[in-house]
């Protein structure tokens, strides 16, 4: 009797042990693993435009080009055929009001015969909203005007980017400064925007960006919902662990914001970088850098494509940025490399 009692005592305690460890949470730094895919992900890069001054702020490394102009034809040209061959479906361009967005608009526009496409991130900033001033009448009257001009100039065309024949545009930023907090009621403006397009036979995918990253969804929940989509677009950080531990931290964040935006019937959309370096431009920063190499990019791509939602979107900060060293566009040190482990990545052939 005292055997069998024993050898119960022994069973519940491995029973209980085992039950214990299929709730513990996975170690914080661990290894990512590959994930194969059997259909193509759809890409996009944040586009910088460069003014000469812009050039001298400080660079992490030398682009091929020189310290050019988007302006220019040839250059345009160049970084067209460059994204095709990284496999990038299309380019982001901010837009802050006609005077300073149109002209990078229309250089990508002129002269295109390559496969990317653009996508306009429309910029809140000119709208010049503030907690006593937010977008009602006048202002969001502005906001509408300017998004049926910006759609009768470009949403249409085969060069502009679209999903399931909705035309992708971004409005940033959701993460709205307290000076601003309640500038703009997300769910009013984005309802009465909707009903303006709609009228003109536009239903656009709407993807609001949150500016930085290592956010909780809860926060943004009631902007997130006016959307279709949320991406948080910066992933450096100034905590040392989540630095050197930068894809498991990533992957488990991820994870949370995948189970809270499926949960709200909203996509999430993984934004990756090869590398981060602000210290060149700001050499006071408090970010870590994040040392550029293909592992790391590697993994941050897997990241991605683990926590990529139905509609198979990644979006890359940046394709050249050269002020935070976050760049895919070939330089004299990298090369290629970075377009090359890009279409490895994210797409079939």
């Amino acid at each position: 009797m005292r055997t069998t009692l024993y050898i119960f005592c022994c069973l519940l305690i491995l029973a209980s042990c085992k039950k214990d460890k299929e709730y513990l949470p996975p170690d914080f730094n661990y290894p990512i693993p590959p994930v194969d895919i059997t259909e193509n992900v759809n890409v996009g890069a944040y586009f910088y435009n460069y003014a000469a001054a812009d050039w001298n702020k400080g660079i992490t490394d030398t682009p091929l080009l020189g310290n050019y102009s988007a302006l220019a034809a040839s250059v345009m040209n160049q970084e067209r055929i460059w994204a095709d061959s990284a496999g990038v479906d299309f380019f982001i361009f901010n837009w802050n009001g006609a005077s300073g967005g149109d002209p990078v608009l229309n250089s990508f526009v002129a002269g295109r015969s390559s496969n990317v496409k653009m996508v306009i991130n429309f910029n809140t900033a000119h709208i010049n909203a503030s907690n006593t001033s937010p977008v009602t009448g006048a202002k969001l009257n502005t906001l509408i005007k300017e998004f049926k001009s910006l759609s009768s100039s470009h949403f249409a065309n085969d060069y502009y980017y679209k999903i399931n024949g909705q035309p992708v545009v971004m409005i940033t930023p959701l993460n709205l400064s307290s000076s601003k907090a309640a500038s703009i009621d997300y769910p009013s403006v984005i309802a009465a925007l909707r009903a303006s397009l709609d009228s003109i036979g536009v239903h656009p995918y709407i993807i609001g960006e949150i500016t930085t990253g290592w956010l909780p969804p809860g926060r943004y929940s009631t902007a997130i919902n006016a959307m279709d989509a949320v991406v948080l677009s910066d992933w450096s950080t100034s905590t040392y662990d989540r630095s050197v531990f930068m894809p498991a931290y990533t992957d488990q964040n991820w994870k949370n914001w995948t189970d809270s935006t499926t949960t709200w019937k909203k996509d999430f959309v993984p934004a990756v970088f090869p590398g981060f370096n602000d210290k060149v431009m700001t050499p006071s920063s408090a970010l870590f850098n994040q040392d550029r190499s293909g592992e790391f990019y590697t993994d941050m791509a897997n990241v991605a494509k683990r926590n990529m939602s139905s509609k198979r979107l990644v979006l890359i900060n940046s394709w050249n940025d050269f002020q935070k060293g976050t760049g895919l566009e070939p330089t004299g040190s990298y090369g290629r490399t970075y377009m090359g482990i890009t279409r490895k990545q994210f797409k079939v052939n």
